[in-house]
């Protein structure tokens, strides 16, 4: 049997990125830099220096996530296409969920050294007290007075709280309350909830893109009117190549437009469907006395996707515009020069034919010319032969008569022959 070259690497994928077992309480903080789609290379380099600083084992070459227990902190680092994530860790009891955090464990000099642009940054405490009464006075203490969404998760196994907002030390906080789950749901609920908040914030990040973009295909928009409105009008004194290259420079802006967002609306596209992915997930429902995660976390998100879908349905209307003027207006240009050029050979032929008769004069004169030089030689050779008796009666002026028909004939058919001899095609063998 052959396998498929790609059989293994699809298989691996499949396994890739396994939920870690976790045992509350805990303590959780994860980072999701933006990097770019090239900075693999530097993001495994940091990750690896960190794992060296601690004397644990790095990453393979080309590995897309690791898990490594560095002592203080269990960390959990995955690639993905356009970010990295740090997952850090610490299983320990609970008083304060959020008065001391795993983050701030990491050395300072490996922190201030990130590459990338911190995109998430967050705080998520898991206790054991789910079967407990929620104390709101400590909740909106915990979230510096903050509102406060809260869900059931889980069929009611968890609850989930947060606020969305970003505190003094850049962290946004979440708090779990849980009922002391199996590690292994444990740690497939965390992770679910940490790719929840992290997918939304990136889905997000091409909204300031749609802002950006509305003036300017406003602009675009205006601009394709007015060449519309110009071509349309009679009489109009701007010409097509004018209009034309105010097409182009119109259509060039489109492009850079298209260029500059394209890419990102498809990843929040594709992010947003995660984000929907995870929250079927996970089934969020409302807890008593505040908003549910899916309304807190939804009524912005939609919003954005939608004028992110908007303005991208927006620039493929404008491009299929600019398509259809360009082709108007080519389509003028090219009627004009087949005109232009319809006329040039018919001007051509007039002038052929002019040439033509014109040639056909100056043959028949030339025949006229040539036979009066003709006649003349003639007559010469025939006085020469008359003084010296040989035409015996016959006079010369009668024998140049006489001889005037044949010659005026022979040139005739002379040039005649001339003629079509230079205009005739020459033969593909070369041959004459």
């Amino acid at each position: 049997m052959k396998f498929h070259s790609e059989r293994e690497a699809l298989t691996l994928e499949l396994h890739d990125r396994p939920f870690r077992p976790m045992t509350a309480p805990l303590r959780v903080s994860q980072l999701a830099i933006a990097t770019g789609e090239r900075g693999g290379e530097r993001d495994h380099a940091q990750f690896a220096a960190l794992c060296r600083r601690y004397g644990k084992a790095e990453p393979a070459a080309g590995a897309k996530h690791f898990t490594v227990d560095l002592g203080p902190f269990t960390v959990k680092w995955e690639r993905h296409t356009e970010f990295s994530t740090y997952t850090l860790l610490r299983e320990e009891p609970v008083d304060q969920p959020f008065d001391e955090t795993v983050f701030d464990l990491v050395p300072s000099d490996w922190k201030d050294g990130l590459y990338g642009e911190v995109m998430v940054a967050l705080h998520l405490t898991v206790t054991v007290d789910a079967e407990e009464p929620v104390d709101g006075n400590r909740l909106s203490r915990w979230f510096a007075g903050n509102p406060v969404f809260g869900s059931a998760l889980a069929a009611g196994s968890a609850q989930l709280y947060g606020d969305l907002r970003t505190h003094d030390d850049g962290f946004e906080r979440l708090l779990l309350r849980t009922s002391g789950p199996e590690p292994v749901l444990l740690g497939q609920l965390v992770q679910r909830i940490l790719e929840l908040f992290t997918y939304a914030r990136f889905a997000m990040l091409s909204l300031p893109i749609a802002r950006a973009a509305s003036p300017r295909l406003e602009g675009i928009e205006r601009g394709l009117a007015e060449v519309a409105e110009t071509l349309a009008a009679a009489g109009r004194l701007e010409s097509d190549e004018a209009l034309l290259e105010r097409l182009s420079g119109l259509s060039a802006e489109l492009e850079d437009v298209v260029a500059a967002s394209n890419y990102r609306y498809g990843a929040s596209t594709a992010y947003a469907e995660i984000v929907e992915n995870r929250l079927r997930d996970l089934q969020p429902v409302a807890a008593e006395g505040y908003i549910n995660l899916v309304g807190y976390l939804m009524r912005r998100l939609t919003p954005a996707m939608r004028t992110c879908l908007s303005v991208a349905a927006r620039q493929e209307a404008l491009s299929r515009r600019a398509n259809r003027l360009s082709s108007l207006l080519r389509t003028g240009i090219e009627v004009r020069l087949e005109a232009q050029n319809r006329d040039l050979l018919e001007s051509m032929n007039r002038r052929s034919a002019q040439a033509l008769a014109l040639q056909r004069t100056v043959e028949g004169l030339s025949v006229v010319a040539v036979s009066y030089y003709a006649i003349g030689l003639v007559k010469i050779v025939l006085e020469g032969l008359s003084k010296a008796g040989r035409l015996g009666d016959l006079s010369p002026t009668v024998g140049a008569a006489l001889a005037l028909p044949l010659v005026v004939a022979a040139i005739w058919l002379g040039l005649r022959r001339l003629t079509h001899r230079v205009l005739e095609k020459p033969r593909p063998d070369g041959g004459d």
